[in-house]
């Protein structure tokens, strides 16, 4: 039996409405004109939101020992762990995270602090894997500052199937590692840039990671 949680949290109901109302409209059509095929791709397009549209709840049991832990702030693929420069930060470690079609969407904050600063960027529409992706495609960017004053970036990247990122945060807004701050719907990628000199990175690429519960790297 599907746990009633599961359900009633799901983010299909407030990020996805009007897709679960194309299918409740095309599953009465199809009732309507008597087409079986119609009411039962309904349903399965139905059942597939609802399962990209889920919301766990998730926690970082590293975190809860050593506060010095950053925790990754998306489910994927570590596609990049490279040196890179940004202007609020200088010299970063860059991490990106591909998220498929089946992979949560939603997006954690992986470090306590404050938002300083939430910029979106117009941009194209590339396969989200591409790395020219993370510069040229429609993005939202979230500086994050840290009760020590140090300061991380967050990427919320969309793809050649995302057509939609959803931010929850705003500047000034205080946030606790763990804390869930947006979603991409559909296949997209993520990317987090942190202080290349004070964190040490513990994800590899070809790693499959689980947002707001495997550890990132930790403040050195």
């Amino acid at each position: 039996m599907m746990d009633i949680k599961w359900l009633t949290d799901n983010l299909l109901w407030t990020e996805g409405e009007m897709l679960a109302g194309i299918c409740l409209m095309t599953l009465i059509f199809g009732w309507w004109w008597s087409s079986r095929l119609l009411m039962i791709g309904s349903v399965a397009i139905f059942l597939f939101c609802l399962y990209f549209f889920r919301n766990p709840e998730r926690i970082c049991d590293a975190y809860q020992h050593h506060e010095q832990v950053l925790i990754c702030p998306a489910d994927g693929k570590v596609v990049a762990v490279e040196q890179g420069t940004h202007p609020d930060i200088g010299p970063v470690w860059k991490v990106a995270i591909f998220l498929s079609p089946l992979d949560v969407h939603v997006n954690w904050i992986p470090v306590d602090g404050r938002i300083t600063r939430v910029t979106y960027h117009p941009g194209k529409f590339l396969v989200a894997y591409a790395p020219k992706s993370s510069e040229i495609n429609e993005r939202m960017e979230v500086i994050l500052e840290t009760p020590q004053m140090q300061h991380i970036a967050i990427r919320q990247i969309a793809g050649l199937v995302a057509r939609r990122i959803v931010c929850w945060v705003h500047e000034g807004d205080a946030v606790a590692a763990g804390d869930k701050y947006g979603m991409i719907k559909f296949g997209s990628r993520v990317e987090i840039m942190v202080p290349q000199h004070t964190v040490r990175v513990e994800v590899v690429v070809g790693q499959h990671v689980y947002g707001g519960e495997t550890v990132l790297g930790r403040w050195i």
